[in-house]
């Protein structure tokens, strides 16, 4: 005779496990993380993206920040690409925030006079971008908008999280430098904007259907001089190759 166990309080504890996790998780980072003390902070590029705080080694993965090791070349060709190409006081417009990196970067670059305005597609990274250029001291001259530019691509929106309306290119604001990283949808935003910035920085993705050689020739098209930065990020060369997600300058002839 087959013996038939009730399944139901052992259930009943995995999700009292599981609620009593997440509630330890939600006390340590709202409660007592912002109280230990600082131990530094995580930088990409230079940039500040997360602090350390006394007691991360020890915490559980997910209750940390997700990023907890300095990266040295985080959109290196991106960062390059800037420091050639913005002047104090210029207006920058950047289409694809991420983490607010490249963000921060135009906004040290372009200086006190200057301003930077920042579209990304998903909320979440709205907060991000906005906490990354606090944290760096440049927030009063970054403004950060939830739009996606062009065609509704949502790479690093959540399953439970809206996208952000849809902004046609043809409204990108005038500018003096605009820089594109927006996952695929670089070649529509190039062909379907009105305004021509002294200089473009695109991030091509290959493999989401914006080649390099079609941003080169689009960009060519428009009347730019155009220069390639190489690969995204030399740490992940192999990868940028296979994909094809490298960095092209251009400069108004």
């Amino acid at each position: 005779m087959t013996e038939v166990r009730d399944e139901a309080p052992q259930g009943a504890r995995l999700r009292f496990d599981r609620r009593w996790r997440r509630t330890l998780g939600a006390f340590y980072q709202r409660a007592l993380r912002p109280r230990l003390p600082l131990r530094g902070e995580v930088r990409y590029s230079g940039v500040i993206v997360a602090d350390r705080r006394l007691g991360d080694g020890i915490a559980p993965r997910h209750w940390t920040p997700d990023d907890r090791d300095d990266i040295a070349d985080y959109e290196f060709a991106l960062m390059q690409g800037l420091k050639g190409a913005v002047h104090p006081g210029d207006f920058v417009v950047v289409v694809g925030g991420g983490l607010g990196v490249t963000v921060v970067e135009a906004a040290r670059l372009a200086g006190p006079q200057g301003r930077v305005l920042c579209y990304e597609g998903s909320p979440a990274h709205v907060g991000r971008v906005t906490r990354t250029a606090a944290m760096n001291g440049v927030a009063a001259r970054v403004r950060v908008e939830c739009a996606t530019v062009g065609a509704a691509i949502g790479v690093y929106v959540g399953d439970d999280e809206a996208m952000g309306p849809i902004l046609p290119a043809e409204a990108l604001p005038a500018c003096d430098v605009l820089e594109l990283d927006c996952e695929g949808a670089e070649l529509g935003v190039l062909r379907d904007m009105t305004i021509r910035p002294r200089a473009i920085l695109v991030e091509a993705h290959g493999r989401l259907g914006a080649p390099s050689r079609e941003v080169r020739a689009a960009l060519e098209g428009l009347g730019y001089r155009v220069g390639d930065l190489g690969v995204a990020e030399p740490r992940l060369a192999k990868l940028c190759e296979t994909h094809d997600v490298r960095v092209l300058s251009a400069v108004r002839a």
